[in-house]
C-alpha cells in the first residue's frame, strides 16, 4: 500500500542519520492499528492536522518534498474507511498511526 511506503519514506527523511525507525501493528477489536515511529524532531501540535493537507508541510529546509504524500495517504486510508493521524513519540519524534477496519471475508 502506498500509504506505508510514504510513511516509512518520511520517517527516513526526517529522522537524524543513524536513528532507528519502528513499524508495528496490532489487532484491536475490529481494526488493524499500524504505527510508524521515528526519533527525529517531531511535529509541532499546530502542524499536526496541516501536514495531511495538500501542499502543506513543516518548514524543513534541505528536505525534498511537495507536501502531497500525506494528503494522498489520508485519502487512501479514508477510502478504506480508516483513519490516519500523528502523535508525539514520547522518546522524541513523531508516530504516524493508521487504523484500518478489518475486511469481512
Amino acid at each position: 500500500m502506498p500509504v506505508f511506503a510514504n510513511l516509512i519514506s518520511n520517517a527516513i527523511k526526517y529522522a537524524p542519520h543513524g536513528k532507528k525507525i519502528v513499524v508495528d501493528g496490532k489487532e484491536v477489536n475490529s481494526s488493524w492499528i499500524i504505527r510508524v515511529m521515528d526519533f527525529g524532531a517531531g511535529i509541532k501540535d499546530a502542524d499536526k492536522k496541516l501536514v495531511f493537507e495538500r501542499f502543506q508541510r513543516e518548514d524543513k529546509t534541505g528536505i525534498k518534498g511537495s507536501g502531497l504524500g500525506l494528503a494522498i495517504a489520508r485519502k487512501i486510508v479514508e477510502l478504506h474507511n480508516g483513519n490516519i493521524w500523528v502523535e508525539d513519540n514520547p522518546e522524541g519524534g513523531a508516530v504516524f498511526v493508521v487504523e484500518i477496519p478489518k475486511s469481512e471475508s
